[in-house]
């Protein structure tokens, strides 16, 4: 099956996809180390999404989110990470799986736009489709859906939010496209 086609799939669903071949794997790390590396590593996270907030106030995203959460999970259930090749990949593959809760939906990575990416899901999912470690998620939680000063904006279709070009950059740039979720429509 092709990733796209998953992406798609998980845009259209209004309930939760169906679980992992293999189900969801047992951490193999104790809850309470897990804990200790997440609080001692959340003032970074929030740092670096400072940081990023400060980078937006001198350069502008061409795109601005509009629309709330619709709490379905979905974009819980296919979490894009980089498949990184050597001790670094495995490091922060462990720390994706162990620390943070992941768990890979298949064997092996897919590709997806020339990159290699780990489709991954979240064990931390409510049956009503919230965050059951809402206060300590990662940041590629914290800041979805993506909206980038470069490129082109990252939002599930049907999750309740849809990127809007912004009216300085309509005028400039009449080529971006806008993206509409068909829910919001």
């Amino acid at each position: 099956m092709k990733l796209e086609s998953l992406i798609e799939e998980a845009g259209t669903l209004s309930t939760p996809p169906k679980p992992s071949p293999k189900g969801i794997p047992k951490q193999r790390l104790p809850s309470w180390i897990r804990h200790i590396f997440l609080c001692f590593f959340l003032p970074f996270i929030y740092l670096e999404l400072a940081c990023e907030t400060l980078a937006r106030f001198f350069i502008t995203p061409p795109y601005k989110q509009k629309g709330q959460c619709k709490r379905r999970g979905n974009c819980c259930y296919y979490i894009l990470l980089p498949d990184i090749k050597g001790i670094v990949g495995k490091i922060i593959y462990f720390w994706n799986t162990e620390i943070f809760g992941f768990y890979p939906r298949f064997d092996q990575p897919m590709n997806h736009e020339g990159k290699s990416l780990h489709v991954m899901g979240c064990r931390y999912l409510g049956k009503d489709g919230s965050c059951q470690k809402y206060f300590f998620r990662p940041k590629v939680c914290r800041s979805w859906p993506v909206i980038r000063s470069f490129g082109q904006p990252r939002v599930l279709k049907g999750c309740g939010y849809h990127a809007e070009i912004r009216k300085s950059y309509a005028k400039k740039y009449s080529n971006l496209r806008v993206l509409h979720n068909n829910d919001d429509t």
